[in-house]
């Protein structure tokens, strides 16, 4: 029977078949041309993710194989909140909320699924012909650490080379989180030089100034470099210990202020400081840390200074 199909129908159908072939090797190609790109790509429908490339799988976890896993809901779960970075008020419609910005580019803190922090800069376009958006997350994380070092020059106290209290609040948001997000602990100790307005007015200023920054540097070498080191007020600073509870904190402020009540300040008389120390729950502000942690020193002062005290 195939013998009496006409001429002109069987080179349509071999036509056909080559397109096929044509198609097939384009979509190959395509595939793996994403596949090579160490950008995570991938194309929404606005209701979910119809396609991805192999980064896409390394960051998120997510394999071809899960052809039921709602894939663009599941990616809000690698949201950080920080407030330098686009964070959805409803995570659900995270995709719909950055076209409703009216932008075709946002910059995203994200945690991938080893822990790792990493910031992307997404970047969609519309695919012609389609309700599809074609997705590409840069990796910026190198250029925004860079950045954040510069900043936090800008932002540091040129006497005691901490940082300044202008970065303190937004710090703490992002270390508040990131331990609960972790369920990790997290202390802040406030520590307060005992009358140092006395040592400004018998030794005069540049001593006063030579006892911050000499505290600084005692207080630097002996922290982890994970921990941060804030001037908060004249004489006050705080110290945020990342995964410390508050009785490794206690134990940590007790050193210091050892350390600093048998240093020996040139031509000074002794100097001592008073410490209050909070600890991080889950619920609690950071208002509530730093109320926690003022209200543990007032006690530390009331009690004769030169002393430690956690709040509970």
């Amino acid at each position: 029977m195939a013998a009496n199909i006409h001429p002109y129908l069987t080179y349509q159908y071999k036509d056909v078949k080559q397109l096929e072939k044509e198609i097939s090797k384009q979509k190959k190609l395509t595939k793996a041309l994403l596949n090579v790109q160490d950008h995570l790509i991938f194309v929404t429908d606005h209701e979910d993710i119809i396609e991805f490339n192999q980064a896409f799988c390394n960051f998120t976890g997510i394999s071809k194989a899960q052809t039921q896993l709602p894939k663009l809901k599941y990616l809000s779960r690698f949201f950080i909140e920080d407030t330098n970075y686009f964070y959805p008020s409803d995570k659900r419609r995270w995709f719909d909320e950055i076209i409703e910005m009216g932008k075709n580019s946002v910059d995203m803190h994200w945690i991938n699924i080893n822990n790792e922090e990493i910031f992307f800069n997404l970047k969609y376009e519309t695919i012609p012909g389609s309700n599809q958006y074609l997705c590409v997350c840069k990796d910026i994380t190198h250029l925004e650490n860079e950045n954040r070092e510069n900043r936090q020059l800008f932002l540091m106290d040129s006497l005691t080379y901490s940082i300044n209290q202008l970065e303190m609040n937004a710090i703490l948001e992002v270390e508040m989180r990131r331990a609960e997000r972790l369920n990790q602990s997290i202390s802040m100790i406030i520590m307060d030089i005992d009358f140092f307005k006395h040592v400004n007015e018998r030794f005069g200023q540049q001593a006063g100034d030579k006892v911050l920054s000499t505290i600084s540097i005692i207080v630097q070498q002996r922290i982890r470099e994970s921990d941060i080191f804030v001037r908060w007020g004249e004489e006050e600073f705080i110290l945020l210990t990342p995964g410390t509870d508050g009785n490794r904190a206690k134990e940590l402020a007790e050193s210091i202020r050892s350390i600093i009540e048998e240093f020996h300040f040139e031509n000074i008389d002794k100097v001592t400081c008073s410490f209050g120390i909070s600890e991080f729950s889950k619920g609690k502000t950071k208002e509530d840390i730093i109320l926690e942690a003022n209200q543990a020193l007032f006690f530390s002062k009331d009690s004769g200074r030169n002393c430690v005290t956690l709040y509970n």
